[in-house]
């Protein structure tokens, strides 16, 4: 089975250009031991096969400078899809909530869900947040999302600063919250422009001024 770090580096490369989606299908098709080089070599199941990168090589699509290059933001979207993966369990949680009242079905959770993951793959950012997808694509409005998030004692506040926002759990009244960031004053409002929310957090991991 090919693995997720092969398949990645695939995919960038085909997106920077080095070879086509069938030059690679047929690299990979030998790397998985489906034919070799050589027609009249057999190939052995127990051994392991050899990394995409020294394939690519070795065939002259890659240079190993081109190598270093897609090795390089391979690490990097590796890194997103981890993070997303995070993200994502919390993001669960909230769709788990709109399902149960009938504001959103599975599948359209699943769908969001599935986009983020892609996203990261090819290297978008920010990753938009579940609630944020789910309007997005027509599934539900602004309101719901906003009263799901009361729901989980989320509150999303907006630093008037940087432009950060962030799910923040367990506010606290009579406390003036500021931005992790940079330290701006954070405002809450009942309907935001946008629902993007670049960090989930607690209140008490928040900087305050007493008001």
């Amino acid at each position: 089975m090919t693995s997720i770090k092969d398949v990645l580096l695939g995919q960038l490369a085909v997106e920077k250009g080095y070879l086509t989606k069938a030059q690679l299908a047929e690299v990979m098709k030998e790397q998985a031991g489906g034919v070799t080089a050589d027609p009249n070599a057999t190939v052995n199941p127990s051994k392991a096969p050899r990394p995409l990168g020294t394939l690519l090589l070795s065939k002259g699509f890659l240079k190993e400078n081109d190598l270093v290059g897609l090795l390089e933001e391979q690490a990097k979207r590796l890194e997103a899809i981890k993070n997303v993966q995070k993200l994502q369990k919390v993001d669960y949680l909230f769709g788990q909530l709109l399902v149960k009242h009938n504001l959103a079905t599975m599948l359209q959770i699943n769908k969001c869900l599935e986009l983020q993951l892609k996203m990261a793959e090819k290297g978008t950012t920010p990753i938009p947040r579940l609630g944020e997808l789910l309007v997005e694509h027509g599934f539900v409005d602004k309101k719901t999302v906003t009263d799901v998030l009361k729901m989980q004692d989320k509150d999303v506040l907006f630093c008037t600063g940087c432009g950060r926002q962030y799910n923040v759990v367990g506010l606290e009244e009579g406390k003036a919250y500021k931005c992790k960031e940079c330290g701006g004053v954070m405002l809450k409002k009942a309907m935001l422009e946008t629902l993007r929310a670049d960090e989930t957090t607690f209140g008490f991991e928040m900087p305050t001024e007493e008001r």
